[in-house]
């Protein structure tokens, strides 16, 4: 894994996770060379003070790392890492679940990945309780009902606007192909990736500009080629939308080394207030660290 030039910044990173822990291990996955031990050397390699491990639950996802492993985990590791939980909202006991996970520490609700839409009924009931506990929501969002798992929305994300326009006081934090492709506006079907350059800025644009409580999540392979496809208009969208994006990987330097995130952001130059907004502030200000 590369190592990376320390930064005079402090870095958060917003999207992580255990692939690897007691009784787990996928001999078939490559999240399975991801331990707990192996996560924390990734930090120390990338100069990362703290980062948000995310728990993977839901019917449709087939390696899951429990809500309650991930608790453990974090514990060892408390001034490095930060939990949040993840349910399945089609279970009858959700909502108890999450309330039980918050009162055991985890800071929000993430990676969330059940397969439907994002305004249906359960959903809207997670976003309520999200609201209620005062803690943010990591979505992940699909580009079509076809795909192994991920929330799902319209190809306009008009179900996610309604949804983020009614839930004012629940910060969202969007991640996934399904949300990243739409920083154009011409948004090619069934696509998850699209190529070149960013004519006109899309919906994913206009809803971080109009709704103060939905932030970007740039990790992957969406949100690194939402900025690295057009590198004029990526670093004219995160000048201008530095206060609504989070510094994130999900580990993506394991899989595909050659896009390490934290190079491809400091190739752009920004300004030093914007890459303390991407790095950590605005993280720590979601889940009040």
């Amino acid at each position: 894994m590369p190592k990376v030039v320390a930064l005079p910044f402090r870095l958060f990173d917003c999207h992580t996770h255990i692939g690897c822990y007691r009784d787990i291990a996928n001999r078939s996955s490559m999240w399975n060379k991801v331990s707990l031990e192996t996560l924390i050397s990734y930090l120390d390699g990338l100069n990362v003070a703290k980062a948000i491990v995310l728990p993977t639950y839901s019917w449709n996802v087939t390696l899951t790392m429990p809500t309650e492993y991930v608790l453990e985990a974090c514990g060892k590791y408390p001034d490095r890492l930060m939990p949040f939980c993840a349910v399945e909202v089609r279970e009858q006991i959700f909502e108890e679940r999450v309330v039980r996970y918050v009162d055991m520490g985890c800071r929000g609700l993430g990676e969330h990945t059940s397969k439907i839409s994002v305004d249906h009924e359960l959903n809207l009931k997670l976003y309520r309780l999200c609201g209620k506990l005062e803690i943010p929501i990591l979505m992940h969002l699909a580009i079509t009902n076809s795909e192994a798992y991920g929330v799902t929305d319209l190809p306009d994300l008009k179900g996610l606007e309604n949804v983020v326009k009614e839930y004012s006081n629940v910060d969202f934090i969007m991640h996934g192909p399904g949300w990243w492709r739409h920083i154009s506006a011409h948004v090619p079907p069934n696509v998850g990736y699209p190529e070149g350059p960013v004519e006109e800025p899309g919906r994913a644009v206009y809803l971080l500009e109009n709704y103060p409580n939905i932030y970007g999540d740039l990790s992957a392979g969406s949100g690194y080629n939402a900025i690295a496809r057009d590198l004029a208009f990526g670093k004219k969208f995160l000048e201008r939308l530095n206060g609504k994006t989070l510094y994130g990987t999900d580990l993506e330097v394991f899989f595909t080394p050659e896009h390490p995130h934290i190079k491809l952001l400091e190739n752009l130059n920004l300004a030093a207030e914007a890459y303390e907004n991407i790095y950590h502030k605005n993280l720590e200000r979601l889940v009040k660290a």
